[in-house]
């Protein structure tokens, strides 16, 4: 195989997920060309939903990405959290008008192939955004002030900037940060969308619903503009196994779905095809930046999904980076990257560690799982909601 060399664009990106795409829009917005290498031979259409909180949504509507979504997303009015022991209410959350007039920004839940369609079609309209397919990166070494990207067929391609937005299992991070291994939490996530026509009666098309049990949680909320509902179940049961993003067996779900309770229980017999992306986690800290090489949303920091915004961290990180980097000559990339870790590792290490905590509370069990509710129970819902002000109110100005 004979090498190619190429002098690439001002930056170049690895993946063309959330991350990737978002990234690449914002910096091209800030002045920056940009080359996005996507190791899939085509755009996926895989996926479920992803809920988007005002934080998330504040910034594509920035982007100028909020326009592609606008008959896409839903607007869920109210989070629902449901005894999925017993079947009884235990608490309702406002989201919709009201967390809209708290933030400035609405809360939508949506189709994450929608969400990436936006993207991507927003990226591609713009002549500083190059985006090629089959471009699978391999490594990337660093000389003086460049860094070039090798890719599978041999090609290398040279810049000044890569950033890795290749997900939960980067290749910048193991390969080239000697970043830790990823290790099974023994959770599994299995999803799937449902036609709103076919979800049985007791099941909110309106809310973003949580039904909590002990070692298991089931969330679903509305997308696709209120057509379809997704469908997530998340259990503690290594058993599952330890796939990532394979068909799963819908009778290994119904077995566990039948102590659920009724309309639970209907529902998750409804789909005749799931989706399983077991959790896994980095088992040691990630190193984000290397001098000119510098991971964003998931192959920095990949949260578990128990707060929604793994996506949403994504965004912020394209948008905080591209600040950064506005106006910035070469020679100071790195020292620019060096001020991206140190603004955004508090906020993302605050997620997830807010993640894990919500994930431990949703699968409590005995007197705890007693307690969980009593405090949900008696917690006035606007009082609660402003626990995560901290969270949904984030905006890029307060933040660089």
């Amino acid at each position: 195989m004979t090498a190619r060399a190429t002098q690439s664009s001002d930056i170049l990106i690895a993946g063309a997920g959330i991350a990737g795409l978002a990234a690449a829009i914002a910096l091209a917005r800030a002045g920056r060309t940009v080359t996005i290498l996507e190791k899939r031979a085509a755009s996926s259409e895989e996926g479920a939903g992803i809920q988007i909180g005002p934080n998330g949504s504040r910034i594509l509507q920035t982007l100028g990405v909020a326009d592609h979504l606008a008959s896409k997303v839903a607007h869920p009015q109210s989070i629902r959290v449901m005894d999925g022991l017993t079947g009884h209410p235990l608490t309702q959350f406002p989201l919709g008008p009201d967390i809209e007039a708290r933030h400035g920004a609405p809360y939508w839940s949506l189709h994450r192939a929608d969400l990436h369609d936006a993207l991507r079609t927003t990226a591609q309209s713009n002549p500083a955004i190059t985006l090629r397919h089959a471009a699978e990166l391999t490594g990337a070494t660093q000389h003086g002030d460049t860094v070039t990207a090798h890719l599978a067929d041999g090609e290398t391609l040279t810049a000044p900037l890569l950033i890795g937005a290749d997900g939960l299992w980067s290749t910048l991070r193991t390969r080239v940060l000697n970043g830790p291994p990823l290790a099974f939490t023994g959770k599994c996530a299995l999803r799937t969308v449902l036609p709103a026509r076919d979800v049985p009666p007791g099941i909110s098309l309106t809310d973003t619903t949580i039904w909590l049990r002990p070692k298991a949680h089931v969330v679903h909320y509305p997308v696709r503009g209120g057509a379809e509902l997704a469908l997530v179940a998340i259990f503690d049961d290594a058993d599952l196994g330890e796939s990532w993003a394979h068909d799963a067996d819908p009778a290994r779900i119904a077995t566990r779905a039948q102590a659920f309770p009724t309309a639970l229980r209907d529902l998750l017999l409804t789909p005749s095809h799931w989706r399983q992306w077991s959790l896994y986690q980095p088992s040691g800290p990630v190193p984000w930046v290397q001098n000119r090489i510098a991971l964003i949303g998931d192959a920095a920091h990949p949260p578990l999904p128990f707060l929604a915004q793994g996506g949403v961290m994504a965004l912020e990180d394209a948008t905080v980076l591209a600040s950064l980097l506005h106006g910035v000559p070469d020679a100071s990339i790195p020292t620019r990257l060096v001020e991206f870790e140190r603004l955004r590792r508090p906020r993302t290490t605050r997620v997830m560690e807010a993640s894990a905590r919500n994930g431990r509370a949703y699968h409590l069990d005995g007197l705890m799982r007693r307690a969980r509710n009593a405090v949900l129970t008696a917690t006035p819902p606007h009082l609660f909601m402003r626990q995560y002000d901290w969270l949904y109110g984030w905006k890029i100005e307060d933040n660089t």
